[in-house]
């Protein structure tokens, strides 16, 4: 059976144990490591405005059309390519081919017009819906 002193003692070992390697968990000097504990209220991201859904489901779940880097370039990911027309108010995107969803539906056109069109419909919760709302969507074939 432990006794407080026991108790106090096994306590203040562990602490002087663990403190040395709590400066090994730092990495570089110029870097900062954030530890988060987020619990989404589902993972849906356009259900709601929590941002623990997007911390916790995007790119470890979900997959974007593109991803926006840290030096703020933007890489492919769904779509392949993209072009933005003069006036910069139509972008148009070429999917990926052989992609599915992981029921085995495919990976089209259709897919994304549905999911820009739900987050910006009236019944939408997304947090961004206004920005959604004003979008024109248009499928012109399966990959575009």
């Amino acid at each position: 059976m432990l006794n407080r002193r026991t108790l106090l003692t096994t306590a203040g070992a562990t602490v002087a144990l663990a403190t040395p390697l709590a400066g090994l968990a730092q990495g570089r000097k110029d870097a900062i490591v954030i530890g988060m504990a987020l619990e989404p209220p589902g993972l849906d991201p356009t259900a709601g405005a929590a941002a623990a859904i997007a911390e916790v489901v995007q790119y470890n779940i979900l997959e974007t059309l593109t991803k926006i880097n840290a030096d703020g370039s933007v890489t492919p990911l769904l779509a392949e390519s993209w072009e933005v027309s003069p006036d910069l108010k139509t972008y148009t995107f070429k999917l990926r081919r052989g992609v599915k969803f992981q029921n085995g539906e495919p990976f089209n056109a259709a897919t994304v017009k549905f999911s820009f069109d739900r987050a910006g419909s009236d019944k939408s919760t997304n947090k961004d819906k206004r920005t959604f709302a004003n979008l024109s969507t248009q499928a012109t074939d399966d990959y575009t």
